[in-house]
């Protein structure tokens, strides 16, 4: 069974990967963030021509290999005109909240490492640009002078932790990242055969577009099983506390079956150990499976329940995720023990029962009826 890391632990690893600031485009600072506790852990990477981060595992003889994927961009702004302390940002990404609310305070971000600074968002209007996922561009006021292509992140903390909560300005997705990394740090060390691949992706919030590339380009082995991991809106029977979510699909796509037995198995097993997880079709947004199952590859989901998604307030103003941390380590057991069951090729307990009918009761269905 899963050797669990220590609550301290997952929670310095969440905070070093989740505080850095990051946007669609503007993922640099996250993706240095993330080599470096793979590296400091001996575990080598790779990066690709788009700046995707890779790394892969492998103990003894496997018969299937999985690919976790979880995306390392969150919705912000991106400074579009810029006259001297004032111009015009865009949204990135899927900011949807109801009214979308004026004032928001932000910090503006440079991707050379210029110290951040203080601005202010004002008068949001509607502007759609497909390519981008964008509805709202706004005024920017700010506290220094703006240059074009700098971003601006919401004015909170990175990682703030109370009790079993996690508030963060982005646990979609680095809560996911944060999640894969923690598996990795648990297989380095489990003697069990397993074969596994981890790649973190760009630009998800406004297309999918880390993973479709890495999908087109063929950057993941053709033959490995794909698992998006999330911070996915929670949900109805998808709640926070209750355990990660093995996800059967999306709002736009459902899953690989076969890609989900794994995860299945592993949801056995972490029920005989009393871990919580839950099972859902979680209709709350798109993740990067569909991207995956659209362009033909055999792949499956989970996800951490998100309280304020895409840091959407009931109120209609802005507010950080919460995650749990009681998911989190159900989430790292549930993708340790699936990469052990894909390489044993292992199906649910109940599975051989039903496989194949019974001879008796084959034969009792072909009896005719009394009166014939």
């Amino acid at each position: 069974m899963t050797r669990f890391l220590a609550r301290d632990e997952v929670i310095e690893i969440v905070r070093r990967i989740a505080s850095p600031p990051t946007a669609p485009y503007h993922e640099f600072a996250v993706l240095e963030a993330i080599r470096g506790e793979l590296e400091a852990a001996r575990i080598a990477t790779r990066t690709d021509a788009f700046g995707q981060v890779y790394a892969h595992l492998a103990r003894g003889s496997a018969k299937r290999a999985l690919v976790f994927a979880a995306h390392t961009d969150h919705p912000a702004f991106e400074v579009t005109d810029a006259q001297g302390t004032e111009g015009r940002a865009r949204v990135l990404g899927g900011f949807r909240q109801r009214v979308f609310p004026t004032d928001v305070p932000v910090m503006v971000q440079d991707d050379a490492g210029a110290p951040p600074f203080r601005a202010t968002l004002l008068d949001p209007e509607a502007s759609v640009e497909p390519k981008h996922n964008s509805t709202v561009v706004c005024r920017i006021r700010a506290d220094r002078e703006l240059r074009v292509g700098q971003f601006a992140v919401l004015d909170m903390p990175g990682v703030e932790v109370a009790g079993d909560e996690i508030r963060m300005r982005a646990a979609d997705d680095l809560a996911g990242c944060a999640l894969i990394v923690c598996a990795l740090l648990v297989l380095r060390e489990d003697d069990r055969p397993h074969d596994i691949h981890a790649i973190f992706t760009r630009a998800e919030e406004t297309g999918l577009y880390g993973a479709r590339l890495a999908a087109e380009d063929g950057l993941i082995p053709r033959d490995a099983f794909v698992v998006s991991v999330e911070a996915s809106r929670a949900l109805p029977g998808a709640e926070a506390g209750k355990g990660v979510v093995v996800r059967a699909g999306d709002l736009h796509n459902t899953f690989s079956n076969e890609a989900e037995r794994y995860l299945r198995v592993a949801r056995e097993r972490l029920a005989d150990a009393g871990m919580p997880v839950q099972r859902a079709l979680l209709v709350g947004g798109t993740c990067e499976a569909s991207a995956f199952v659209r362009l033909g590859w055999t792949a499956t989901g989970m996800a951490l329940p998100n309280v304020n998604y895409h840091n959407a307030a009931p109120d209609g103003s802005f507010a950080p995720e919460i995650v749990r941390v009681s998911d989190l380590a159900s989430g790292i057991a549930l993708a340790v023990e699936a990469a052990i069951a894909a390489a044993e090729d292992a199906s649910e307990s109940w599975w051989p029962d039903v496989r194949v009918v019974p001879s008796d009761i084959r034969s009792l269905l072909r009896r005719p009826r009394r009166d014939e």
